[in-house]
Protein backbone atom coordinates (compact mmCIF):
# COMPACT_ATOMS: atom_id res chain seq x y z
CA UNK A 1 0.00 0.00 0.00
CA UNK A 2 2.83 2.39 0.84
CA UNK A 3 4.40 1.71 -2.56
CA UNK A 4 1.06 2.37 -4.28
CA UNK A 5 0.56 5.64 -2.38
CA UNK A 6 4.08 6.78 -3.25
CA UNK A 7 3.46 6.00 -6.93
CA UNK A 8 0.19 7.97 -6.91
CA UNK A 9 1.94 10.94 -5.24
CA UNK A 10 4.65 10.89 -7.88
CA UNK A 11 2.06 10.87 -10.67
CA UNK A 12 0.14 13.74 -9.06
CA UNK A 13 3.33 15.74 -8.64
CA UNK A 14 4.26 15.17 -12.26
CA UNK A 15 0.78 16.28 -13.33
CA UNK A 16 1.01 19.48 -11.30
CA UNK A 17 4.48 20.20 -12.70
CA UNK A 18 3.15 19.75 -16.24
CA UNK A 19 0.27 22.14 -15.57
CA UNK A 20 2.64 24.69 -14.04
CA UNK A 21 5.03 24.49 -16.97
CA UNK A 22 2.13 25.06 -19.37
CA UNK A 23 1.19 28.33 -17.71
CA UNK A 24 2.42 31.50 -19.44
CA UNK A 25 5.09 33.43 -17.52
CA UNK A 26 3.67 36.07 -15.23
CA UNK A 27 4.45 39.78 -15.39
CA UNK A 28 7.75 41.00 -13.92
CA UNK A 29 7.51 41.74 -10.19
CA UNK A 30 6.39 45.32 -9.69
CA UNK A 31 6.48 48.22 -12.16
CA UNK A 32 9.66 48.72 -14.15
CA UNK A 33 11.43 52.07 -13.61
CA UNK A 34 10.98 54.51 -16.51
CA UNK A 35 13.66 55.62 -18.93
CA UNK A 36 14.66 59.28 -18.76
CA UNK A 37 12.28 60.27 -21.56
CA UNK A 38 9.35 58.49 -19.87
CA UNK A 39 9.75 59.95 -16.41
CA UNK A 40 6.74 61.68 -14.83
CA UNK A 41 7.00 65.43 -15.20
CA UNK A 42 8.63 65.31 -18.63
CA UNK A 43 5.95 67.41 -20.28
CA UNK A 44 7.67 68.07 -23.59
CA UNK A 45 5.31 67.44 -26.49
CA UNK A 46 7.70 67.97 -29.41
CA UNK A 47 8.86 64.80 -31.13
CA UNK A 48 12.53 64.52 -32.06
CA UNK A 49 13.45 62.05 -34.79
CA UNK A 50 16.58 60.24 -33.63
CA UNK A 51 18.85 58.27 -35.96
CA UNK A 52 22.20 56.56 -35.53
CA UNK A 53 24.71 54.88 -37.81
CA UNK A 54 25.15 52.06 -35.29
CA UNK A 55 21.94 51.91 -33.21
CA UNK A 56 19.09 51.02 -35.54
CA UNK A 57 15.52 49.95 -34.68
CA UNK A 58 15.31 46.29 -33.62
CA UNK A 59 18.80 45.65 -35.05
CA UNK A 60 21.88 44.33 -33.29
CA UNK A 61 24.35 47.02 -32.22
CA UNK A 62 27.84 46.41 -33.68
CA UNK A 63 30.32 44.65 -31.43
CA UNK A 64 32.71 47.63 -31.56
CA UNK A 65 30.07 49.65 -29.69
CA UNK A 66 29.74 47.00 -26.97
CA UNK A 67 31.81 46.22 -23.90
CA UNK A 68 32.94 43.05 -25.66
CA UNK A 69 34.56 45.16 -28.37
CA UNK A 70 36.00 48.68 -28.28
CA UNK A 71 33.12 50.27 -26.33
CA UNK A 72 32.97 53.14 -28.82
CA UNK A 73 30.09 55.56 -28.37
CA UNK A 74 27.64 55.48 -31.30
CA UNK A 75 27.01 58.29 -33.75
CA UNK A 76 23.65 59.96 -33.09
CA UNK A 77 21.65 62.67 -34.88
CA UNK A 78 18.30 64.26 -34.11
CA UNK A 79 15.87 66.81 -35.50
CA UNK A 80 16.00 70.27 -33.97
CA UNK A 81 13.97 70.89 -30.83
CA UNK A 82 11.40 73.68 -30.40
CA UNK A 83 12.38 77.34 -30.17
CA UNK A 84 12.55 77.16 -26.38
CA UNK A 85 15.36 74.58 -26.50
CA UNK A 86 18.52 75.73 -24.74
CA UNK A 87 20.39 72.40 -24.57
CA UNK A 88 20.08 68.66 -25.16
CA UNK A 89 20.58 65.54 -23.08
CA UNK A 90 21.67 62.31 -24.78
CA UNK A 91 21.48 59.00 -22.92
CA UNK A 92 21.59 55.28 -23.57
CA UNK A 93 19.76 52.98 -21.15
CA UNK A 94 19.11 49.25 -20.94
CA UNK A 95 15.38 48.85 -20.32
CA UNK A 96 15.68 45.11 -19.59
CA UNK A 97 17.86 45.50 -16.51
CA UNK A 98 17.91 47.85 -13.57
CA UNK A 99 20.03 48.98 -10.66
CA UNK A 100 19.45 51.54 -7.92
CA UNK A 101 15.84 51.92 -9.00
CA UNK A 102 16.61 52.90 -12.58
CA UNK A 103 17.41 51.27 -15.93
CA UNK A 104 21.09 50.47 -16.43
CA UNK A 105 22.74 53.71 -17.53
CA UNK A 106 25.32 53.20 -20.27
CA UNK A 107 25.67 56.84 -21.28
CA UNK A 108 24.43 60.25 -20.25
CA UNK A 109 25.66 63.56 -21.66
CA UNK A 110 24.11 66.95 -20.97
CA UNK A 111 24.36 70.68 -21.76
CA UNK A 112 24.83 69.87 -25.43
CA UNK A 113 24.32 73.28 -27.09
CA UNK A 114 20.99 73.93 -28.82
CA UNK A 115 22.88 74.58 -32.06
CA UNK A 116 24.16 70.96 -32.09
CA UNK A 117 21.96 68.21 -33.55
CA UNK A 118 24.52 65.45 -34.02
CA UNK A 119 27.30 63.75 -32.09
CA UNK A 120 30.06 61.86 -33.89
CA UNK A 121 30.81 58.27 -33.02
CA UNK A 122 33.85 57.42 -30.93
CA UNK A 123 33.87 60.19 -28.35
CA UNK A 124 36.55 60.11 -25.63
CA UNK A 125 37.88 58.35 -23.68
CA UNK A 126 37.68 55.31 -25.99
CA UNK A 127 37.63 57.37 -29.18
CA UNK A 128 39.17 60.63 -30.33
CA UNK A 129 36.18 62.48 -31.86
CA UNK A 130 35.72 66.12 -30.92
CA UNK A 131 33.31 66.88 -28.06
CA UNK A 132 31.03 69.91 -28.63
CA UNK A 133 31.97 72.91 -26.48
CA UNK A 134 29.96 72.95 -23.26
CA UNK A 135 28.87 69.30 -23.39
CA UNK A 136 29.48 67.32 -20.19
CA UNK A 137 29.43 63.60 -19.44
CA UNK A 138 27.47 62.25 -16.52
CA UNK A 139 28.40 58.98 -14.86
CA UNK A 140 27.40 55.61 -16.25
CA UNK A 141 26.39 52.72 -13.98
CA UNK A 142 30.08 52.09 -13.17
CA UNK A 143 30.54 55.64 -11.93
CA UNK A 144 32.58 56.67 -14.98
CA UNK A 145 31.90 59.91 -16.91
CA UNK A 146 31.95 58.10 -20.25
CA UNK A 147 30.03 55.85 -22.61
CA UNK A 148 29.95 52.17 -21.63
CA UNK A 149 28.93 49.66 -24.30
CA UNK A 150 26.39 46.89 -23.73
CA UNK A 151 27.67 43.97 -21.65
CA UNK A 152 24.57 41.81 -22.04
CA UNK A 153 24.52 38.43 -20.25
CA UNK A 154 25.32 35.35 -22.40
CA UNK A 155 22.60 34.44 -24.92
CA UNK A 156 20.29 37.19 -23.58
CA UNK A 157 19.01 39.96 -25.85
CA UNK A 158 18.39 43.38 -24.31
CA UNK A 159 16.87 46.60 -25.66
CA UNK A 160 19.08 49.70 -25.60
CA UNK A 161 17.29 53.05 -25.77
CA UNK A 162 19.36 55.82 -27.35
CA UNK A 163 17.45 58.89 -26.15
CA UNK A 164 17.59 62.61 -26.90
CA UNK A 165 15.80 65.18 -24.75
CA UNK A 166 15.41 68.87 -25.62
CA UNK A 167 15.72 71.00 -22.46
CA UNK A 168 14.65 74.64 -22.01
CA UNK A 169 17.67 75.45 -19.82
CA UNK A 170 21.27 74.48 -19.18
CA UNK A 171 21.53 72.03 -16.30
CA UNK A 172 23.35 73.36 -13.19
CA UNK A 173 25.42 70.20 -12.90
CA UNK A 174 29.12 69.38 -13.05
CA UNK A 175 30.79 66.66 -15.07
CA UNK A 176 30.35 63.29 -13.40
CA UNK A 177 26.80 64.01 -12.26
CA UNK A 178 24.78 60.87 -11.60
CA UNK A 179 21.83 59.71 -13.66
CA UNK A 180 19.63 60.62 -10.68
CA UNK A 181 21.11 64.15 -10.65
CA UNK A 182 20.27 64.57 -14.33
CA UNK A 183 16.77 63.10 -13.86
CA UNK A 184 16.05 65.58 -11.06
CA UNK A 185 17.51 68.56 -12.93
CA UNK A 186 15.41 68.06 -16.08
CA UNK A 187 12.09 67.88 -14.22
CA UNK A 188 9.77 70.53 -15.68
CA UNK A 189 12.31 71.50 -18.36
CA UNK A 190 11.84 68.82 -21.05
CA UNK A 191 10.30 70.34 -24.21
CA UNK A 192 10.87 67.48 -26.65
CA UNK A 193 11.98 63.86 -26.74
CA UNK A 194 12.90 61.10 -29.17
CA UNK A 195 14.71 57.79 -29.22
CA UNK A 196 15.87 54.86 -31.30
CA UNK A 197 15.96 51.38 -29.75
CA UNK A 198 18.66 48.90 -30.74
CA UNK A 199 19.41 45.38 -29.56
CA UNK A 200 22.43 43.49 -28.33
CA UNK A 201 22.77 39.78 -27.62
CA UNK A 202 25.39 38.65 -25.15
CA UNK A 203 27.91 36.27 -26.71
CA UNK A 204 28.58 32.81 -25.34
CA UNK A 205 31.46 32.96 -22.90
CA UNK A 206 33.62 29.84 -22.80
CA UNK A 207 34.14 28.28 -19.42
CA UNK A 208 37.57 28.76 -17.93
CA UNK A 209 39.80 26.02 -16.51
CA UNK A 210 38.51 24.02 -13.54
CA UNK A 211 38.30 26.15 -10.43
CA UNK A 212 38.51 29.43 -12.35
CA UNK A 213 35.83 32.10 -11.68
CA UNK A 214 33.20 32.49 -14.41
CA UNK A 215 33.83 35.07 -17.11
CA UNK A 216 32.06 38.43 -16.68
Amino acid sequence: MKALAFSIALMAGAGLAAVASAQPPGPPPGPQPPDLIDMPGNTGKAHLTVTSAEVKPETLIPNDNSSFGKSLSPQVSWTKGPASTKSYVVAMEDSDAQARGAPITHWVAFNIPASVTSLPGGLPPQGAAAVPAGMMFGNNIRGQPAYMGPGTPPKATHHYHLEVLAIDTNLPLAAGASRADVANAIQGHVVGTGEVVGLFTGPDRPAGPPGAPPAK
